[in-house]
């Protein structure tokens, strides 16, 4: 019998390398965002700002008032916890 630190759970695993490769983009998302609103001196913050809200027109728009609402309710309760 395999001794249990030997086993990989593979759902966690394929998880955690989902993860990664999402903070990955987000990172080259911000990173790209950044660079741009250097480049044409305006305040990292209301560019972020400006994403920030068209991301939620866009899930509005797709998903429903609802939805949006969900998704910026769990943003913040992250915010807040973490």
């Amino acid at each position: 019998m395999a001794n249990a630190s030997n086993i990989v759970d593979f759902t966690r695993f394929k998880n955690n390398e989902r993860q990664e490769i999402i903070d990955d983009i987000c990172a080259n998302a911000f990173m790209l965002l950044r660079e741009s609103a250097e480049e044409y001196d305006l305040p990292i913050k209301s560019v972020l700002l400006e994403h920030l809200m068209g991301i939620g027109a866009v899930i509005k728009a797709v998903e429903g008032k609802e939805e949006v609402q969900r998704v910026f309710r769990e943003a913040l309760y992250q915010l807040q916890t973490d």
